[in-house]
């Protein structure tokens, strides 16, 4: 169906639809509000284009009160499509393109809808008007940066909620019983003197009834409160377990837990919370005492193979009941498979009591981890710097290929250009990600690195303190507000620390971690990894009374050891270590074996050789480049010549 035509001069008068839309239900109740502005700018805009000659006529005004632009799930827009469709509408006036759509892929079939059944797009604040060339080009790149500033809009809304919640504002929403909103400061809480009561109330009848059931029902029957009345069992244990009652704000992001002071007056003692916690983890599922604390369980990992060590317990030779930590079945890199729970408790202990008492020590592992938080922190700069010069690149491609897309001929080649505009508006996303997710490493880092020494030992000790005071049931809990990893092998127990002020970072994050070390493990328990044993023993051709010596124990336990790991038998079958072990070779599991690197090390040697070097040229070239000699010294025409010829001598 074609244009109307007035009979006056064959003029065509076109068919106008006004199209309005506000996002939320709110909006649309209000009667003299966003909707009748837009629909009064629209109406404003027909009569001037009227004004000397007929230009269109009304026919139709399509409202969608409470529903976003995201998407074209809207009742009246559809609606509006179908009329278009079925030749009814031959403009469609809007206020902006944002009330039209909010998406590029939404906004460009729209586009081609529309003039494909020869409906033009009229839209006032940008002043367009499809029906030029040159609009066209304006609407698509408008289009594009109109998501790229939603999405970028997003971000920032996240960003700031997020440090708002460090600063230790309060979430929005409901207010916490206990708690009113100040109406002076956004994101503060005062406590009402009514509500607190009853939060102190329940903490103290959940102490005494030691039940979440039997706490509901005292409290129903004591309180006429209607917050009180509508409380549920659960409802009870987010209050005994939310720690905003002790002061403190709790930040979830990404699977981690970071807590800051929070910005109101704590009505909980932590004495009394900590009671309340203590009662429910014995309340759960399973048997209420547990015969045994594995404090570690679940932090505890193999060095070799990155699996979790599972506690674990059984009975002895003797009968008596052992307690462990232990692989699933045997480690498949050949770690060590267990170690006594007891031993692993005693050890860690004893390393954080140091760590709290020996102030030396402590500093001695604060410059070392500072040393490397530095070289991350550099890392971090000259990685923003790269993403900041790809950013603008990626800008300017994404400019130059939208408006490519515009000048190409042809559906096919257009949906082409388009794809690879939507390919750079994702990568700038991805790399705006990237920026923001380094951004505040890097403000982690330098946050970290301007704590004084003296500061850092306060923070650290604080936390030991209340750790190792904390009982076993306690420790099960508050390890992990400590304790970064935790892995097990050979020769000793390497252990990280969180940083006191930091959110608990991922295992695989290794961007913030201040203080390391390595626990030596006894001599005892060094012995019962066959694959280390088997490394001194074998390998280096160590002596029972050389091993003893090294590790700190009695001959006579090495031997009863070999004896028991069966290397004693084994030993026949290897073949006496040489004296020397050849330049290019290694000496491993009772026979020669190539070493990799020495024998490139050979081969360069060769072909400098055969290129005309002389031997002193040629040992000056390789101690130019470090290469490494067998014993750790340098390179010499003799040591040069003797390679060359046992080179020449072997077949």
């Amino acid at each position: 169906m074609g244009r109307e035509k007035l009979a006056t001069g064959g003029q065509k008068v076109r068919r106008v639809a006004f199209y309005v839309r506000v996002s939320t239900e709110g909006q649309a109740r209000v009667v003299e509000g966003s909707l009748k502005n837009q629909e009064q700018m629209l109406a404003t805009e027909l009569r001037r284009r009227n004004a000397g000659q007929p230009w269109g006529r009304l026919v139709g005004t399509y409202v969608d009160g409470g529903f976003s632009g995201s998407n074209i799930e809207r009742p009246e827009f559809k609606r509006l499509l179908a009329d278009v469709e079925r030749g009814a509408i031959d403009a469609i006036f809007f206020t902006e393109l944002s009330r039209l759509s909010r998406s590029l892929k939404d906004f460009l079939n729209i586009f081609e809808f529309t003039q494909q059944h020869k409906c033009d797009l009229v839209c006032l604040k940008t002043e367009i008007d499809t029906t030029s060339p040159f609009s066209n080009l304006v609407v698509r790149i408008l289009m594009v940066f109109a998501e790229f500033e939603r999405d970028m809009t997003a971000d920032r809304i996240r960003r700031n909620a997020y440090e708002r919640s460090k600063r230790g504002l309060a979430y929005g929403g409901f207010e916490p019983l206990g708690y009113k909103r100040d109406p002076e400061h956004k994101g503060k809480l005062l406590v009402d003197a009514e509500e607190v009561k009853i939060v102190r109330d329940i903490f103290q009848t959940y102490l005494r009834k030691r039940s979440l059931l039997e706490s509901l029902k005292a409290l129903k029957k004591k309180y006429d409160h209607p917050r009180i009345q509508k409380l549920s069992r659960n409802g009870i244990y987010g209050i005994l377990t939310n720690r905003m009652y002790i002061g403190i704000r709790e930040i979830r992001s990404n699977g981690n837990t970071e807590e800051v002071p929070g910005e109101w007056t704590a009505i909980i003692t932590d004495k009394t919370f900590e009671q309340a916690r203590d009662i429910l983890s014995g309340n759960g599922p399973g048997p209420r005492t547990p015969r045994h604390n594995y404090i570690f369980s679940g932090l505890i990992r193999c060095a070799r193979c990155s699996k979790k060590l599972q506690g674990k317990s059984g009975r002895g030779r003797s009968g008596q009941v052992r307690y462990y930590y232990a692989h699933p079945g045997r480690c498949t890199e050949g770690g060590l498979h267990s170690i006594e729970a007891e031993d692993a408790h005693k050890l860690v202990e004893e390393w954080l009591t140091r760590m709290q008492k020996d102030k030396e020590y402590f500093h001695e592992l604060l410059e070392t981890g500072r040393e490397e938080l530095g070289k991350k922190l550099r890392a971090l700069k000259s990685s923003l710097k790269r993403l900041d010069h790809e950013d603008a690149a990626l800008r300017k491609k994404l400019h130059n290929a939208t408006t490519q897309s515009l000048l190409k001929e042809g559906p096919a080649t257009k949906a082409l250009a388009e794809k690879d505009a939507e390919q750079l508006l994702e990568q700038l996303r991805e790399n705006e990600r990237q920026t923001e997710g380094q951004k505040s490493q890097a403000d982690t880092l330098a946050a970290i690195l301007s704590t004084g020494d003296d500061a850092q030992f306060r923070l650290y000790t604080d936390r030991l303190s209340k750790y190792l005071k904390s009982t076993p049931a306690q420790k099960c809990r508050r390890i992990f507000e400590l304790v970064r990893t935790l892995t097990l092998g050979e020769e000793g127990l390497h252990i990280e620390l969180v940083h006191p002020n930091g959110s608990r970072p991922s295992y695989t994050d290794q961007t913030a971690i201040l203080l390391r070390d390595r626990i030596p493990l006894p001599g005892i328990l060094l012995l019962k990894s066959k694959g280390y044993l088997k490394k001194l023993y074998h390998d280096e051709g160590l002596s029972t009374n050389a091993i003893a010596r090294r590790i700190g124990v009695g001959q006579s336990t090495v031997s009863d050891a070999i004896q028991r790991h069966g290397l004693t038998k084994a030993l026949k079958d290897y073949a006496k270590r040489p004296q020397h072990v050849p330049f290019g070779f290694d000496f491993k599991s009772g026979k020669l074996v190539q070493n990799r690197t020495e024998q490139q090390t050979i081969r360069m040697v060769r072909q400098l050789r055969e290129a005309g070097m002389t031997l002193r040229d040629i040992a000056a070239h390789l101690n130019r480049k470090l290469v490494p000699t067998k014993r750790g010294g340098v390179w010499d025409s003799a040591l040069v010549g003797r390679l060359l010829n046992r080179e020449a001598k072997e077949p």
